[in-house]
C-alpha cells in the first residue's frame, strides 16, 4: 500500500461566520510534524494516479469527511495521537502544539473530547456546517455514554468558523453559548491574520464554560477510569440529527 493510500486510510479510520478577514498570508508553507508531512508529500507524488481529483486536493479541500485527516490515525510510529487534523501546516507549529495542549487539559479535566480541524476551503457544493456535524459524527468525537464532543472547524481560504456539539455537550455549549465563544474571543483574533491565537482563545472559552457549567458527573476522576476509544480514536459521541441540516445563521 502506497505513502498516500496509508494517509487517506488513516482518515477513514454555534453559527457560522462569513466575512471573516483572515488575510492570504496565512497560507503558510511550512511543513508540520512527520505524519502530516509525509501524508501531505504522498499526496503530492501519488496525485496523478488518483481518478477526478488531486491526493492533495482531497486533504486540503475535502468532499467527503472520511477524506478529512484523522489526526487520531494520522501519525508516524512512535508520535503521540493529536487533537488538531492541520495536514497542509496553516497553523504554525508553536500554535498546533498549544491547541493540542488546551485539547488535552479539557480531556484529562472532563469525559469530553474536543476535535480542531483546520482547512483551506470546502468545495462550493459542501455546506460547512453540515459538513462539521457529519465529521463529528463520524469520527465520534466524545465520551460515547455521554455524548460530550465538540469540534471545531477553521476554513481559512473561505474565512469560515464552525463550532458543533454532541448530544450530551448541548447542555453547557448552547447556540448563544458558542456564538459568545465565537464572537467575543474568537473573531477578533481572526480578523487580526491570528488563527493560532483565535483558536487558543476559543479552547479556553470551552474550559471557562465547562467551569462554569459542566455537570459534576462530566468531571474526570479516579474512579473514571482511562478513556476507551473507537475505531476513529475517538471516544464515540454523536451530533444531533438537526446538525446535519444547513444553517445560514
Amino acid at each position: 500500500m502506497s505513502s498516500a493510500t496509508r494517509c487517506l486510510a488513516a482518515g477513514l479510520r454555534s453559527s457560522p461566520f462569513r466575512g471573516l478577514l483572515v488575510p492570504e498570508g496565512l497560507r503558510r508553507q511550512r511543513l508540520g510534524p512527520p505524519s502530516q508531512r509525509a501524508c501531505f508529500e504522498a499526496g503530492r507524488r501519488t496525485s496523478a494516479s488518483l481518478p477526478q481529483r488531486g491526493a492533495v486536493d482531497a486533504l486540503l479541500s475535502p468532499s467527503r469527511v472520511h477524506d478529512v485527516l484523522n489526526p487520531r490515525l494520522g501519525m508516524a510510529d512512535g508520535e503521540r495521537a493529536s487533537w488538531v487534523s492541520d495536514v497542509g501546516s496553516l497553523l504554525d507549529k508553536d500554535s498546533r502544539a498549544d491547541v493540542d495542549a488546551l485539547c488535552d487539559e479539557v480531556h484529562a479535566s472532563w469525559c469530553v473530547e474536543v476535535a480542531v480541524v483546520v482547512l483551506s476551503s470546502l468545495p462550493e457544493d459542501v455546506h460547512p456546517s453540515a459538513f462539521a456535524a457529519a465529521l463529528l459524527n463520524y469520527w465520534g468525537v466524545g465520551d460515547v455514554r455521554l455524548r460530550t464532543g465538540l469540534l471545531v472547524m477553521l476554513l481559512l481560504g473561505q474565512r469560515r468558523l464552525e463550532m458543533r456539539v454532541g448530544y450530551g455537550t448541548q447542555r453547557v455549549f448552547s447556540p448563544e453559548t458558542l456564538k459568545a465563544i465565537q464572537e467575543e474571543r474568537m473573531v477578533p483574533h481572526l480578523r487580526a491574520g491570528a488563527p493560532g491565537a483565535a483558536l487558543r482563545e476559543g479552547l479556553r472559552g470551552i474550559q471557562a464554560a465547562l467551569d462554569a457549567k459542566g455537570p459534576q458527573h462530566w468531571r474526570r476522576s479516579a474512579s473514571s477510569g482511562p478513556a476507551e476509544y473507537n475505531r476513529q480514536g475517538f471516544g464515540g459521541g454523536q451530533t444531533p440529527i438537526d446538525d446535519f441540516k444547513p444553517k445560514d445563521l
